[in-house]
């Protein structure tokens, strides 16, 4: 494990999913004070959307520097749009920085697996460290949370830079092709449009049924924290299986964890306990997904790409829409059902 890179790509992971954790935890409940949950929705669903467009751009073309340089600019000085309280303004917004996570986050996790292999947990775990410390300090300290997003977008978009000239991932002019593995495709995509209730509206949900704000914070800290327990482990037994396995293993305990929700919103034992299932349902899952692309795929950036795109994207934007339209008491039921259907998918 090369220590400089190492610890670059940390840094870069706890910026970017402190970035996130405010997208996640905060925005939706700031954006709750003037937006229908419906527009919530389709404001949540725009940086998706954008993540699922970009990759089929570079089925023809390679990704160049001024692309990526092009993201980092017009990302950080789009997030002007935020504080215009505009649906279509902030609509606007998601979808550029969409665009630019398509461009700038896959390449960066593709040389991750390259190089750090199963091992790639330990530096991930970074970034839910810093998912974690955001939820809890946004839970008890008043700032604004717009200023902090520009902010930490800004500070992640520097440290990408320091990736720009990596030569691991070498290009490749074999044909992709998604069919091929159709089974994961559709099981991803059946996973995170469950997640759709969750990311969108899991804290007005809970605090609907009784869960106070400052609790929030601690709930996602839990998921977390079970996420960084996974993420320093895998390494002793993820190659004892292969990844296929842990992929359906982990979509059948999301279909529990949703269940729980619906059966027990107001429980808060219970819903803490179905967090410690993101160990699974994101941590495990995650690195599962990135090992088998990686021993699948040849072109290696582009099928991170699409997995970003077709896994973050399309599948998140449907789980978004999906989630704004039948946002009420089975809701995540609903959910449960989805999940559950992308375990079947293998058994067909």
């Amino acid at each position: 494990m090369k220590s400089k890179f190492f610890y670059l790509v940390s840094s870069y992971y706890f910026l970017f999913f402190a970035l996130i954790g405010d997208y996640v935890i905060f925005l939706p409940k700031y954006f709750s004070s003037f937006f229908s949950p419906t527009q919530i929705g389709i404001i949540f669903s725009m940086m998706p959307i954008a993540r699922f467009i970009i990759p089929f751009i570079y089925l023809k073309k390679p990704l160049t520097k001024k692309d990526f340089i092009f993201g980092i600019l017009i990302s950080s000085l789009s997030s002007i749009l935020l504080f215009s309280k505009n649906f279509y303004l902030i609509s606007l917004f998601f979808f550029i920085l969409g665009s630019s996570f398509a461009i700038i986050f896959p390449y960066i996790e593709a040389i991750s697996i390259e190089k750090l292999k199963e091992k790639y947990g330990k530096s991930r775990l970074f970034g839910s460290i810093g998912f974690m410390l955001f939820g809890i300090i946004g839970g008890y300290i008043n700032f604004n949370l717009l200023i902090a997003f520009v902010i930490l977008l800004i500070l992640t978009n520097i440290f990408s830079l320091f990736f720009l000239e990596d030569k691991t991932i070498k290009k490749s002019s074999t044909k992709f092709n998604l069919f091929k593995e159709w089974k994961f495709w559709i099981a991803v995509i059946l996973l995170q449009i469950s997640f759709g209730g969750f990311y969108s509206f899991f804290t007005i949900y809970v605090t609907k049924h009784g869960i106070s704000k400052e609790w929030i914070g601690w709930l996602f800290a839990i998921g977390v924290m079970a996420e960084i327990i996974i993420f320093l482990i895998q390494h002793k037994f993820i190659n004892k299986k292969e990844p296929i396995f842990w992929i359906k293993l982990s979509i059948f305990l999301t279909s529990i964890r949703w269940l729980i929700l619906y059966l027990f919103p107001s429980n808060l034992i219970l819903i803490a306990l179905s967090q410690t299932i993101h160990a699974f349902s994101f941590a495990l899952f995650h690195t599962s997904a990135l090992l088998y692309l990686n021993k699948t795929y040849e072109n290696k950036t582009l099928a991170q790409q699409f997995y970003a795109g077709i896994a973050y994207g399309i599948a998140a934007f449907i789980g978004s829409i999906l989630a704004g339209i039948l946002y009420g008491n089975y809701l995540f039921l609903v959910e449960s059902i989805i999940a559950l259907l992308g375990v079947i998918i293998f058994v067909l």
